[in-house]
């Protein structure tokens, strides 16, 4: 997938907020209730203008984010729940511009939390169309259900975070030493 900088950031936005709403436990951790400043986090991948968050706006698509996602490698059955959530939102392709940065794609409005689920579900979209969806990985940790992009050169990301990998390098050494 030949990716402009606003898809990739689309895209990591997408996983961040789907892992917002759907991963339990997240990083080792029992994952908390989404709030308003763990979807700022997660727009803030993809824009400086973050429009008021109301959380109850993106519980019923992210977890559909989170799903789709999970799904991989069956990729039949991601795109069944994107395509949903693109009919949903009414994602229709438009050209934004702000500030003299390029133009570039927008799926629906940047001010509305359907807009918002339109783009990261049309970014979603476009990673299950590509030969790169097998870059989208499940982290291999115990106690961590997050999915991440693998971006490494050789595609053998295992975690989704240097603690997740450091908490398993940790339980093998410890199990052998025991």
């Amino acid at each position: 997938m030949e990716a402009t900088d606003h898809l990739k950031a689309s895209l990591s936005a997408a996983i961040a907020l789907a892992n917002t709403f759907g991963s339990d436990p997240r990083q080792g951790r029992p994952a908390t209730a989404p709030d308003a400043e763990a979807v700022r986090a997660a727009l803030r991948l993809t824009t400086n203008r973050v429009p008021e968050i109301d959380v109850a706006d993106y519980a019923a698509g992210a977890p559909i984010l989170y799903d789709a996602l999970r799904r991989l490698p069956d990729v039949d059955g991601a795109v069944d729940l994107v395509n949903g959530l693109l009919r949903e939102t009414k994602a229709a392709p438009q050209l934004v511009r702000r500030d003299g940065a390029p133009w570039h794609l927008h799926f629906g409005s940047p001010d509305e939390a359907a807009g918002w689920l339109a783009e990261l579900a049309t970014a979603v979209a476009m990673l299950l169309g590509s030969d790169e969806v097998d870059r989208l990985r499940r982290c291999e940790a115990a106690r961590c259900e997050d999915v991440f992009l693998d971006s490494t050169r050789n595609r053998t990301q295992r975690f989704c975070s240097t603690a997740c990998q450091n908490r398993t390098k940790v339980a093998a050494h410890r199990a052998r030493v025991s």
